[in-house]
């Protein structure tokens, strides 16, 4: 909360923010899901569906230890455990999904695994004091925020840093667009009339370039200065919590104040959760570009992200796969239609697949089949008849 007077000075505040680079808790495990989706009345899928109503129907104790908690607009959210490894996470994840689906189901709801709600208009349904600030700072800057806030659904990776932060951070930076080109999943007719693939990851984009732009791993201090130039979304002071419309560094309101008080500790936390960039050092690495996906392409996409963050992964055969894109991230709306992104696309994903092969026999193998039933298909985005995506997606599961 704010105080009235100076108290936290440039230094202290860069110590604070660069603890994300260092390495959290020993032996809390290397891999954990946030696994969100769009949820929907089964009998009229048009109807809103609030935050309150899916934490009624979700509510109970989940058989593999997963938590609930519920987004803006209402959709799902599931969080594990970090667990030891990938394959763990995953089962995990799997018997929670369907634990959910089961109590939501009776209650008439369902479980959308897609980017971007395809039924309704954006609307929050959480009166929350942060929310309800978010979304007037975000009002101010167009229609993208609300969007983002209320119909938009990720499958979150966190996996640890390894024996080399800043060397895993870069594997991750290198790796992200590709993979989330490759898992687009959020497919939409745009304005000009173009098909795009990740329709998601256009309205990221379009929120706020300071606070979702990728940060760079390299040179050391890249994260600190990206906090630093981010504007401050919100301030809380006198009970309140109040939106800031105007652009305002957060650099600035540490050195020069605001008519309602200077930072202190928690306000560089609470900023900090404001930053939506697409990996994020915690004490870990939050990997958030990944459109929500089926529980098969979930396995998939996990599997080949951990693979190439680990610490045998060698930077220079990421770097020569990545080497076909020049500037990925604008393309990641149209997934692997530009034919460079595919080139990258297919030489991460058997680069992962070969580092799995360490693991046991075939292991890559579900890997190498997911990209060849891709690739013949002609990587084109997903089609998908949006009036019956939630039965397809129970179906495909």
């Amino acid at each position: 909360m704010t105080t009235s007077s100076p108290t936290l000075t440039v230094d202290a505040a860069t110590d604070l923010i660069d603890r994300a680079l260092r390495p959290d808790v020993p032996g809390r495990g290397s891999v954990g899901l946030e696994v969100e989706w769009i949820v929907v009345d089964l009998g009229d899928t048009g109807r809103p569906v609030g935050g309150d109503e899916v934490l009624s129907a979700a509510a109970g104790a989940l058989p593999a230890g997963g938590t609930v908690g519920v987004e803006p607009g209402g959709q799902l959210e599931l969080t594990t455990d970090r667990h030891v490894d990938a394959p763990a996470a995953l089962t995990a994840t799997d018997i929670d999904e369907s634990a959910l689906r089961d109590r939501l189901g009776r209650a008439g709801l369902g479980l959308v695994a897609t980017g971007v709600d395809p039924f309704r208009p954006p609307r929050r349904s959480l009166d929350l004091p942060r929310y309800r600030a978010m979304e007037a700072a975000f009002d101010a800057r167009g229609p993208a925020g609300r969007v983002m806030m209320c119909s938009t659904a990720s499958l979150q990776v966190n996996v640890d840093f390894g024996s080399d932060p800043l060397a895993t951070f870069e594997r991750a930076g290198l790796v992200a667009p590709v993979l989330a080109a490759a898992f687009a999943n959020s497919p939409r007719i745009s304005p000009d009339g173009s098909t795009l693939a990740s329709a998601r990851s256009l309205v990221w984009s379009a929120i706020d370039p300071g606070r979702t732009r990728p940060v760079p791993a390299r040179p050391a201090g890249s994260w600190s200065t990206y906090a630093f130039d981010a504007d401050v979304l919100y301030i809380r002071s006198d009970g309140g919590t109040h939106p800031v419309g105007a652009p305002f560094p957060f650099r600035q309101w540490l050195v020069e104040g605001h008519r309602l008080g200077h930072p202190d500790e928690a306000d560089v936390v609470e900023h900090l959760s404001t930053l939506f960039p697409p990996v994020r050092p915690r004490g870990w690495l939050e990997c958030r570009f990944f459109d929500a996906l089926a529980a098969h392409d979930r396995r998939i996409a996990v599997a080949a992200l951990v693979a190439l963050l680990s610490d045998d992964a060698p930077l220079d055969a990421l770097s020569r796969a990545c080497a076909h894109v020049d500037d990925p991230w604008p393309l990641v709306p149209s997934g692997l239609a530009d034919p460079a992104m595919r080139q990258a696309a297919e030489a991460c994903l058997t680069l992962a697949a070969d580092l799995l092969d360490r693991s046991g026999p075939d292991g890559g193998g579900p890997v190498r089949a997911w990209a060849a039933r891709r690739g013949a298909a002609g990587w084109a985005p997903p089609v998908i008849d949006l009036q019956s995506l939630h039965h397809l997606e129970q179906e495909t599961r």
